[in-house]
């Protein structure tokens, strides 16, 4: 996770569940820890990204990144998925990059 990244732009982290996994293993040998709540952080602006697996526990499941504005969960600002790690790095910079700011 790039929380350099994330402090710089204000972000404070409220859940981490994701740091502890073991990012060198394929996500798939992890399932047991693989669930929706991974990871949460608060911007300014009344902004959340999100970070979960779905469906959670299950091998043929994908990262879920969403950044949501105004605890607007229904309609989010930026959604994208990963299905490994380096995916993911790259779907969290993405979001990132859409931050209003």
């Amino acid at each position: 996770m790039n929380t350099q990244k994330i402090n710089e732009l204000g972000g404070k982290i409220t859940f981490d569940d994701i740091s502890h996994l073991n990012q060198t293993a394929e996500p798939t040998l992890l399932i047991d820890d693989l669930k929706e709540d991974l990871f949460q952080v608060s911007f300014p602006l009344d902004q959340i990204l999100d970070i979960g697996w779905y469906p959670e526990f299950c091998k043929d499941g994908h990262f879920r990144v969403v950044l949501i504005s105004e605890s607007n969960w229904d309609t989010p600002i930026h959604c994208e998925y990963a299905k490994n790690w380096a995916e993911l790095e790259e779907v969290l910079t993405n979001a990132l990059n859409k931050l209003k700011k």
